[in-house]
C-alpha cells in the first residue's frame, strides 16, 4: 500500500460517516460479546448487526481483540470524565470525589457493564489479552488520575494521604463493596438509585474521615506539629 493511500484510508476515518460507522461496530460488538461470550463471538455476527463490511471492520479495529479493545475503552470513558476537568485539584474534593463515586457505581451497577465483568472473569484464563485489556482500559486509569489528583492535593496540604496509592486502592474498594459482587453474581437485583446514592454518601464520608488533615495527627496527636492552616484553607 502506497503512502497516499495509507493517509487516504486514515482521513477517511474521522469523516462523519465513518465516526458513525465505527459506533455503530462498537455497540454491536458490546451486544454480541455479552450475548455469546468472546470466543464464541464472530465478527460477521456484529457486521450484520451493525451494517458495513468485514473490510470497514478490519480497516477500523485491525482484529477483534483491537474491537473489544475499542469497546471497553469508549465504555469506561464516562467514569474518567470527572478527573479531566480542568483546574481540577481546586474543585471541592468532596464534591470530586462524590462525582466520581457516583459515576463508579454507575458503571457497577449498569448491566452491559456487569456482562463485561463476567465475560472478562470467564474467559481471561483462556484468552489472557481480556483481562489485560481491562483493566489497562479500565481501573488502571481511573486508579492511576485518582493518584495524581490526590498526590496533589496531599502536596498542598488540602487532604492528608502520603500512601496514595493504598488510599485510592482502598477509595475503589470502598465503593465496589459486597454489593457489587452480589448484584453482578445475580444474587440480589441491582439496587435502586436511592440505595445506590446512600451507599456513594457513607462512602464518601468515610473516606473524607480517612483523609482529612489531621485525622491521624495533627492537633489531636500529642507532640505532633499543627499543619499549617494557611495551606489547608487554600480551597
Amino acid at each position: 500500500m502506497s503512502i497516499e493511500n495509507e493517509a487516504d484510508i486514515d482521513a477517511a476515518d474521522h469523516t462523519p460517516r465513518m465516526a458513525a460507522r465505527r459506533q455503530a461496530m462498537i455497540d454491536a460488538a458490546a451486544a454480541v460479546f455479552f450475548e455469546q461470550g468472546f470466543e464464541r463471538a464472530s465478527l460477521s455476527a456484529i457486521v450484520r448487526r451493525s451494517g458495513g463490511s468485514l473490510s470497514t471492520l478490519y480497516q477500523l479495529f485491525g482484529s477483534k481483540e483491537g474491537l473489544f479493545e475499542a469497546m471497553v475503552t469508549q465504555r469506561c470513558a464516562e467514569i474518567m470524565e470527572p478527573l479531566t476537568a480542568p483546574h481540577l485539584p481546586d474543585q471541592c474534593p468532596r464534591e470530586t470525589l462524590t462525582r466520581i463515586a457516583r459515576g463508579l457505581m454507575g458503571v457497577l451497577m449498569d448491566p452491559e457493564a456487569q456482562g463485561l465483568w463476567r465475560m472478562v472473569m470467564g474467559e481471561g484464563i483462556k484468552f489472557p489479552r481480556l483481562p489485560e485489556i481491562y483493566f489497562r482500559c479500565g481501573p488502571d486509569p481511573l486508579q492511576a488520575a485518582m493518584i495524581r489528583y490526590l498526590g496533589e492535593l496531599h502536596e498542598r496540604g488540602v487532604v492528608q494521604c502520603p500512601d496514595v496509592g493504598s488510599v485510592v486502592n482502598a477509595f475503589c474498594g470502598m465503593i465496589q463493596s459486597d454489593l457489587f459482587y452480589r448484584t453482578v453474581t445475580g444474587m440480589r437485583p441491582i439496587p435502586a438509585a436511592e440505595e445506590i446514592e446512600r451507599h456513594v454518601q457513607k462512602v464518601v464520608d468515610l473516606f473524607m474521615r480517612i483523609i482529612a488533615v489531621g485525622a491521624a495527627s495533627s492537633e489531636h496527636v500529642p507532640g505532633h506539629a499543627p499543619h499549617q492552616k494557611g495551606v489547608h484553607q487554600h480551597q
